[in-house]
C-alpha cells in the first residue's frame, strides 16, 4: 500500500541532502489534510478516501522526537481527477457535507513545495498571549512619517499623550486589548450616538453582516436631572459583534481628514479593558438576574397579563346586570399562579350580624377618657401628683467627675491670694528657721524639727 516515495515538504533534518529529492507537487495529485485525530491511523484515512479513486500513499506527519502524530497528512492518488473530486467534497460547507474522520471535520487543500512552505510559515505570524497586546500599536502615528503629514503640532501631542497612557496602563497584568471595541477621540461636539453609528458601519463596509453592539458618546452630565443630554466630551466607544470589521472601521477613520475636516482628524484605537471591573459586571449582570427571576418582576408581569384578561371579559359581559359581573369578577383568578414574594400578612376584618340578617364590619367604640385607667373607687377624689426626688446614692457620671475634681487639691495657679498679714508673718517665720537652722550651705546638717515643716 505505501510504496517507497519521500515526501518533499518532511524529511528528516539530521540527514544530509546528498541529492535532489523527486517532488511530485507539481503534479496537482498530492493533497495536504489537516484537523485529523491524533489518534487516527493511516488505514482509517484510506478507507475514508478511497470512494474518490485508487490512493498510491498515505502519509500522517509525525513529530520527530515524540514519535507521535501532529494532527495532519500527505495523501497522493493515481489520477489527478480523484483527487479534485476529494476537493470538491471537502469543501461542502452543508450540515451534512465535507469530509468527517471519528467525529472531526477534515480540511483539505493542496500540497506546496518545501519552498512555499517556508515562505508562507513567514507571513503567517500567529499572536501570542491573552493580551492581544499586538492591537495596542494599530493606528499609532509617529511624527515625521508619511501618516503624519499634514497634522498638526497639537494632534502630534495628543497621539503621543494617549499612546503614553497607554503604555503605562498595559504595564498591570489585569489590563487587555479589546478586539471588538474601539475607543475614538477628536470628535466634534455635534456628533451623536446615531450619526457616529451610521459613520462606522459606513466604514466597516456597510453590509448586512456588519454590526454594531454599542455606540455611545461620552458626555458631561454633572448637575443635569431629568432626560437632559449633557455636553460632550469629545471621545466615544464603539463595539462591533466581528474583530475584521472593527479593525477595517479603525483603518478607515484613523487619521482621516475628509471626515471631519483637516483641522479634526479623529483618533481611533482599540479600547483597554479592565479584567477585574468585566468580572464585577458579570456579577451584577447575574445578581439582576437572579432577582428578577425570583423576585418582583416575573410577580408584576403576572399581575399585569391578569389585569389586562379581566378587563377584555368585562368589555364581553352585557352591562345589565351588574351584581352578576361583580360576583364573576371576584371569582376570576390569574391565569398563572403568583409566585411567593416575602413574608405578607392579611388584615383579619371581624363582622357582626345585624337583626335583618346582613352583616357588618364591627365598629369599635370610641374610647370615654385619655389616660391611665381610672378605678370607680379613685372617682372624685384628687389625684396627687408626686414630683420625683433625685436619689442621692445615684449620681451622672457629669455629676461624679465634678465632685472628684472638687476634692483633688488646688493647684498653684488656682490658689487665692493671701493677705499682707499673713504674708508678713510667713516671712517672720522664715527668718526665725534660718536663725535658730543656721544657713542651707553648712556642712553640718542640722536636725530640722517638724515643729517648723509647711
Amino acid at each position: 500500500m505505501a510504496p517507497n516515495v519521500t515526501s518533499c515538504l518532511f524529511t528528516d533534518k539530521n540527514e544530509k541532502k546528498k541529492r535532489q529529492l523527486p517532488c511530485d507537487v507539481g503534479e496537482g495529485k498530492t493533497l495536504f489534510i489537516r484537523n485529523l485525530s491524533f489518534n487516527s491511523e493511516e488505514e482509517d484515512l484510506e478507507e475514508l478516501l478511497l470512494r474518490f479513486g485508487n490512493i498510491k500513499y498515505v502519509r500522517i506527519v509525525v513529530h520527530p522526537d515524540t514519535e507521535h502524530s501532529k494532527g495532519c497528512a500527505f495523501v497522493q492518488f493515481v489520477d489527478k481527477e480523484a483527487a479534485e473530486k476529494c476537493l470538491v467534497a471537502a469543501k461542502d460547507e452543508s450540515e451534512d457535507g465535507g469530509l468527517k474522520l471519528a467525529g472531526r471535520k477534515l480540511m483539505v487543500d493542496l500540497a506546496v513545495s518545501r519552498e512555499e512552505a517556508g515562505k508562507l510559515r513567514q507571513k503567517v505570524k500567529k499572536p501570542t498571549g491573552t493580551r492581544n497586546l499586538y492591537l495596542a500599536r494599530e493606528g499609532l502615528i509617529r511624527a515625521g512619517t508619511n501618516a503624519a503629514e499634514g497634522l498638526s503640532a497639537e494632534d502630534l501631542a495628543k497621539r503621543a499623550r494617549f499612546e503614553e497612557i497607554k503604555r503605562q496602563k498595559l504595564k498591570s497584568q489585569n489590563i487587555f486589548v479589546s478586539k471588538t471595541r474601539l475607543c475614538a477621540h477628536n470628535i466634534p461636539k455635534s456628533v451623536d450616538d446615531k450619526k457616529l453609528r451610521q459613520l462606522c458601519l459606513t466604514a466597516a463596509g456597510g453590509g448586512k453582516s456588519v454590526k454594531i453592539k454599542e455606540c455611545r458618546v461620552m458626555r458631561d452630565m454633572k448637575g443635569l436631572a431629568g432626560n437632559q443630554k449633557g455636553q460632550s466630551l469629545g471621545f466615544a466607544f464603539v463595539e462591533f459583534t466581528e474583530h475584521e470589521h472593527a479593525l477595517a472601521a479603525l483603518r478607515q477613520i484613523n487619521n482621516n481628514p475628509d471626515i471631519f475636516g483637516p483641522k479634526k482628524r479623529p483618533i481611533v484605537e482599540f479600547s483597554l479593558e479592565d479584567l477585574n471591573k468585566i468580572r464585577l459586571k458579570e456579577k451584577r449582570a447575574q445578581r439582576s438576574l437572579a432577582k428578577a427571576s425570583s423576585g418582583g418582576a416575573p410577580v408584576k408581569a403576572q399581575i399585569t397579563d391578569s389585569s389586562a384578561t379581566k378587563a377584555i371579559k368585562r368589555k364581553q359581559k352585557p352591562a345589565g346586570n351588574r351584581e352578576g359581573m361583580a360576583a364573576e369578577t371576584q371569582d376570576e383568578k390569574p391565569l398563572r399562579p403568583v409566585r411567593w414574594s416575602g413574608f405578607q400578612t392579611k388584615e383579619e376584618l371581624e363582622q357582626e350580624e345585624l337583626e335583618d340578617g346582613k352583616k357588618r364590619r364591627k365598629v369599635l367604640h370610641m374610647p370615654s377618657h385619655a389616660g391611665p385607667k381610672i378605678r370607680a373607687r379613685d372617682k372624685g377624689k384628687l389625684q396627687q401628683v408626686l414630683s420625683k426626688k433625685p436619689n442621692p446614692h445615684q449620681q451622672s457620671r457629669k455629676q461624679q467627675r465634678l465632685k472628684a475634681a472638687e476634692t483633688q487639691a488646688p493647684s498653684k495657679k488656682q490658689q487665692p491670694r493671701r493677705s499682707q498679714a499673713e504674708t508678713r508673718f510667713n516671712q517672720l517665720v522664715e527668718q526665725y528657721k534660718r536663725k535658730i537652722l543656721g544657713k542651707p550651705n553648712t556642712a553640718t546638717a542640722v536636725k530640722r524639727s517638724k515643729w517648723f515643716d509647711d
